[in-house]
């Protein structure tokens, strides 16, 4: 009889041991959630807000649903940042694998400050989604981050630049154009410059005024800018002119060219075209100096 009082304790101590093992304080310890993927994809779009959506494919390996306690999310571009984000779902059910949507939403107002550090980077930049999530174990935490990196280049005065001379008639006047070179010039919170260095030959005997020079901007039909500016130059017989034409982009409406963008796939189609007006016999006859039709695509969420 005291053989068996003996070996009931020793198994009562046992399980006490082993239950003591796995709480603290009364309160059970629960082991880490399992990250099997995370994802991103671009949600709603309006005029002044752009909604990136985060997928995290979460495991739990605990008999218990286990508590999301914090979430954060950040959007950078250029080290400029553009927005941050909350859970959209956060349930993350026992034994399982559950998703949890983060909502972030970029601030479209932030565009024209983004595009500032982007045209002075040299046309790249890099976005980053940094965040993360704290996980309730009960007795601890555990604090997962995740971010995602990718590039943006853009190349977008690539048409812009020609040192093939192109002879044109301009009315009765006939001139030749023997290069021209664009380049971004001031950029500011109002406008962007670009500056295009032209080199006109006029091949006849009178004297040719330049008196004016008209300008479109167009990113996925949306106009940055279109006008005019004068122009007064003269181009003498038999003789070169250096001349230099500035344009200058409205960056008011650029937020407007980025919900095209994301709402277009992400790519822009570019159309600008540089026309100046001579002026022959009392009459303007304008002729086409540059004219670029191009379009770039971003992968800001990556393939």
């Amino acid at each position: 009889m005291v053989t068996k009082r003996f070996l009931l304790v020793i198994v009562v101590l046992l399980i006490a041991t082993l239950l003591l093992g796995c709480t603290q304080e009364g309160k059970p310890m629960l082991g880490k959630p399992e990250i099997r993927g995370i994802s991103h994809e671009w949600g709603k779009v309006t005029p002044s807000t752009t909604e990136i959506l985060t997928s995290i494919q979460v495991y739990n390996p605990n008999p218990i649903p286990l508590p999301l306690k914090d979430v954060l999310t950040e959007i950078y571009m250029n080290d400029i940042k553009m927005g941050q984000g909350s859970a959209l779902k956060a349930e993350i059910k026992a034994n399982s694998e559950s998703t949890i949507v983060i909502s972030t939403k970029l601030e479209n107002a932030k565009i024209p400050e983004w595009w500032i550090s982007h045209v002075k980077n040299g046309e790249k930049s890099t976005m980053n989604v940094k965040g993360y999530l704290v996980f309730d174990l009960k007795i601890t935490e555990f604090k997962w981050p995740f971010e995602l990196s990718n590039p943006v280049e853009t190349d977008i005065l690539v048409g812009l630049n020609s040192d093939i001379p192109q002879k044109i008639n301009v009315g009765p006047i006939t001139l030749t154009i023997k290069s021209f070179k664009s380049r971004w010039g001031e950029v500011n919170e109002d406008y962007t410059e670009i500056i295009t260095l032209a080199t006109i030959y006029n091949d006849n005997p009178i004297p040719i005024p330049l008196t004016k020079f008209h300008y479109l901007v167009e990113m996925n039909e949306i106009k940055l800018v279109e006008g005019s500016s004068d122009a007064l130059t003269i181009i003498q017989p038999k003789s070169d002119a250096m001349l230099t034409f500035v344009t200058r982009i409205e960056n008011r409406m650029l937020d407007e060219w980025w919900v095209s963008h994301i709402k277009n796939g992400e790519k822009t189609k570019v159309k600008i075209v540089l026309q100046p007006v001579i002026e022959v016999t009392g009459k303007e006859l304008k002729f086409t100096l540059a004219k670029e039709e191009s379009e770039f695509t971003t992968k800001l969420l990556g393939s």
